[in-house]
């Protein structure tokens, strides 16, 4: 398969579970619908699943850089490429998981729950919370489709993981994945956007 056939259906893959993500928010968690900016979540699925490898095509220069270009699961290609620190070998477990948009989310709990922010904070803690749900959601996506092709060819695998320890990497993290954003917006529709940090 060509890389840009991959990176296409990784893109679909991408869009088609963002789109079941937002109108599972449409229409159980409207609130948080309304609170989550739709463009920086996109923006986010897309980077998590396929990379913004359009960007490069029509030769848009700061988008066009590897780090935008590549889905954020697969930097551990150019990583390793650079390091040949062994665990960064492809679909390492730090990069086929989703534990960056968790770290982020962390983050973003951490630093919300701090008195005295101001307008300008809170804004920016919005689309930290937003982007790194989106990413939660696009990453998700992106080991969706890696383990469906997988399953054509020898099997979803995590190097240095065996068979039966990667499936359960796989499933614990499209739980954690897919289901913390969920809780998340389900306390944003219960709380509204105070408790959110806007």
């Amino acid at each position: 398969m060509s890389s840009l056939l991959d990176k296409l259906l990784h893109f679909a893959i991408g869009l088609g579970v963002g789109v079941l993500f937002w109108a599972g928010l449409e229409r159980y968690h409207r609130a948080a619908a309304r609170v989550i900016n739709p463009l920086v979540f996109l923006f986010m699925v897309v980077w998590g699943a396929s990379g913004l490898f359009l960007f490069r095509q029509l030769g848009i220069p700061l988008l066009s850089h590897t780090a935008f270009y590549m889905a954020i699961p697969d930097w551990d290609l150019p990583l390793y490429k650079l390091t040949r620190l062994r665990f960064l070998i492809h679909r390492s477990w730090p990069f086929h998981s989703v534990l960056i948009p968790l770290l982020l989310l962390g983050l973003w709990l951490w630093l919300s729950r701090r008195p005295g922010l101001n307008r300008w904070q809170r804004a920016g803690l919005s689309t930290l919370r937003d982007g790194a749900i989106g990413l939660s959601v696009g990453m998700s996506a992106h080991l969706i489709w890696d383990a469906l092709l997988s399953s054509t060819r020898r099997g979803f695998y995590i190097h240095g993981f065996s068979r039966g320890t990667s499936l359960l990497w796989l499933l614990i993290n499209l739980t954690l994945g897919l289901g913390v954003p969920l809780v998340i917006a389900r306390a944003l529709s219960r709380t509204g956007p105070v408790s959110s940090g806007e």
